[in-house]
């Protein structure tokens, strides 16, 4: 096995290859995970499982350039921008800031 799979579909065409071998997440991708878990109805039931695959669809072409974790990312910041929690300029002011503080 080369650990690959071949998924049913991905939007109803064919989806091509997964790699499914097993990695170390890295730091930032705990993070994501962590974040998604805190969203959830458990916890602050900001996003449910058809929200999240929604916002991962509207991606489009971008999606097949972004890694798993890359795309939970992006779709978590668009369901919080969608639900008012920020706004997109807030969110681009709050990275800026980030990026000016390690460079």
């Amino acid at each position: 096995m080369n650990g690959k799979t071949n998924p049913a579909d991905m939007g109803g065409e064919p989806g091509g290859p997964i790699e499914s071998e097993e990695h170390e997440l890295a730091f930032w991708e705990w993070r994501v995970d962590a974040m998604n878990q805190l969203l959830r109805p458990a916890g602050a039931n900001l996003s449910n499982t058809h929200e999240g695959r929604r916002a991962i669809e509207a991606l489009g072409e971008d999606y097949e350039k972004l890694n798993y974790y890359e795309r939970k990312l992006y779709s978590l910041q668009a369901l919080l921008i969608e639900k008012d929690v920020f706004t997109s300029a807030e969110f681009d002011a709050k990275l800026a800031e980030v990026r000016n503080r390690h460079k």
